[in-house]
């Protein structure tokens, strides 16, 4: 008898296909074709031995060269070195998912090799011990358990051996006696997108927002909010994420970089606002990049969730930049303001002197939303140009509204 987590996969999977394929058929004999071919193909004797076959398509790694340049190809590596107590971030001291990449039409066959079975392992342990459970489960009777695990086996790398490095890789030589080594520098994705998953928890989880209630209603809370500041967002694989990995296709192609200290950097020096903050202190200039990103999502095709959650990526990591600027006029004198003709709103998140009112009041903070999604739109028409620039109207600036004040927290 299957595991239930196994008969739920490959039910789900059939539901999905058949709802595909539905919308295509045109007569009662159609749909019952289209029926018949799925319980044929998602029947465990014909999908489980096809799996093994296309896993050889995907390859599980640690450390992959693809996020330095998309055409690497190097031999898929898994480093698990042991768990030390020595204050690194490093593998073996987090707990990082392993990332895959490869032909995305095998990806569903990954999806089923991290399934947790009864007793919690996944298939893909379970395949590795050669446990009794799993040659329960694949006793096929067309195809042998030994190919069928030979098959799905083929996802994890090759004896070491056969390992190969990439001239698009970046390269180290590192001084050794009597000369160089040279290091092929890898990226450890998992440990990448499971930083950015702890800063997404501590800016956003409900435990956060609760604490900065408490906080600006003086109340006491037990476990405190924290903020990191000067963070980049950095892409990868543009409007095909999942050309990249699979941890990079969930993220959105969007990881966190934190700033690198020392050496510290003299700050720029900002424009005191005189009427407008958005006219007087922010430039279209310093922007661009962010905004050619942001033009080449909305110019992409299908308009599917994971392009919209790009766009909304953007949109932040836009925002986080405004507030580069904000926070650097926060450090000048206190009632700097003063002597403005700046609207309150403004002279409330800009100016050090109304710290408090900012932290336990929240009209203003609605002002600086349509302020900023005004800005927003102005911006990236005057980067992208008049006549190439996806225009930009009600709805659209509603939405960048929206994802604003989804993140109202951190432009407080």
């Amino acid at each position: 008898m299957l595991d239930p987590a196994i008969q739920s996969f490959l039910t789900e999977r059939k539901a999905a296909w058949l709802k595909d394929k539905l919308k295509s058929a045109k007569t009662e004999f159609e749909r019952q074709d289209v029926e018949t071919k799925a319980d044929e193909k998602f029947a465990p004797e014909n999908w489980i031995p096809d799996a093994a076959k296309r896993a050889a398509w995907l390859s599980i790694v640690s450390h992959s060269g693809k996020f330095t340049h998309p055409g690497v190809k190097i031999s898929p590596v898994i480093s698990t070195p042991p768990h030390k107590r020595d204050g690194y971030l490093r593998s073996g001291n987090a707990d990082a998912d392993f990332d895959v990449f490869g032909n995305a039409a095998a990806l569903d066959v990954f999806k089923f090799l991290s399934l947790p079975l009864s007793d919690g392992q996944t298939v893909l342990e379970h395949l590795e011990q050669n446990s009794e459970l799993i040659r329960r489960q694949f006793n096929l009777a067309a195809t042998s358990f030994a190919e069928l695990q030979k098959g799905l086996m083929a996802i994890k790398p090759d004896e070491i051996a056969k390992i190969k490095t990439s001239e698009k890789i970046k390269q180290v030589y590192f001084p050794i006696e009597g000369g160089y080594h040279l290091l092929s520098i890898l990226t450890p994705s998992g440990l990448m997108f499971k930083l950015k998953e702890r800063i997404n928890a501590m800016r956003f989880s409900e435990q956060a927002k609760q604490a900065r209630d408490d906080r600006r209603n003086q109340a006491h809370n037990e476990h405190g909010c924290d903020e990191i500041y000067n963070l980049a967002a950095i892409g990868f694989g543009g409007t095909k994420p999942q050309n990249i990995s699979v941890l990079n296709n969930q993220n959105g192609g969007i990881a966190y970089l934190l700033p690198s200290l020392p050496p510290v950097l003299a700050q720029r020096v900002v424009r005191r606002p005189k009427s407008s903050f958005f006219k007087d202190s922010l430039y279209f200039k310093p922007y661009r990049e962010e905004f050619l990103a942001l033009h080449r999502l909305f110019m992409a095709k299908p308009n599917n969730i994971d392009i919209r959650d790009g766009r909304d990526d953007w949109i932040i990591s836009i925002a986080e930049r405004v507030l580069e600027t904000v926070g650097q006029l926060r450090q000048e004198t206190a009632g700097w303001s003063e002597n403005t003709r700046l609207p309150l709103a403004q002279k409330i998140w800009l100016d050090s002197a109304f710290d408090a009112w900012r932290e336990q009041e929240d009209e203003w903070l609605a002002e600086i939303i349509v302020s900023l999604a005004d800005w927003f739109r102005i911006a990236y028409r005057n980067v992208i140009g008049a006549e190439k620039a996806i225009a930009l109207g009600d709805d659209e600036l509603k939405h960048i509204r929206k994802v604003l004040g989804e993140h109202e927290e951190l432009l407080r």
